[in-house]
């Protein structure tokens, strides 16, 4: 005697509704580590831009000092006066109740060496004939602070 067995096609609804489940979970955890990931890459990338831009504006700063017969303070160390054995003179300020960092060629307009400056200090050792130069940027919730010595060799 032969017996019929019923054969199944398809899903039941508690497989269904397991499988929807099981998939979101998935999606749901993958969008976090993308959003996560991103977001990791979005903070290095300014972490980067500003040690980029501070170290290029010490670079200008320092290379303009070095070459240097007379150097002086001005607004209580926060903009420095430069002038070269040619008589040429270099400004470096913070622009007037702002964040970026200018140099002017005096006497030419000021132009912008960086922004998002949020420290800048000068001071000057007449006897080591040495400048400190102080500088912090900030974009956001990311910092860096760069102090640099530069000798005069006039």
């Amino acid at each position: 005697m032969k017996m019929k067995t019923k054969s199944r096609k398809g899903f039941t609804l508690t497989e269904l509704l397991v499988g929807i489940i099981a998939s979101a979970i998935i999606i749901f955890a993958t969008g976090i580590i993308i959003v996560r990931g991103q977001t990791f890459w979005n903070e290095a990338w300014k972490k980067v831009n500003l040690q980029r831009d501070a170290s290029y504006a010490m670079l200008v700063m320092s290379q303009s000092i070095k070459s240097a017969a007379d150097v002086k303070l001005e607004a209580g160390g926060k903009a420095i006066r430069v002038t070269d054995a040619a008589g040429n003179t270099t400004r470096f300020q913070l622009n007037n109740g702002q964040d970026t960092l200018q140099r002017q060629v005096v006497p030419g307009p000021p132009s912008a060496i960086v922004d998002d400056v949020q420290n800048l200090q000068f001071n000057v050792d007449d006897v080591n004939d040495t400048v400190t130069i102080d500088l912090g940027l900030q974009d956001g919730d990311v910092q860096t602070y760069f102090v640099s010595t530069v000798m005069i060799r006039n």
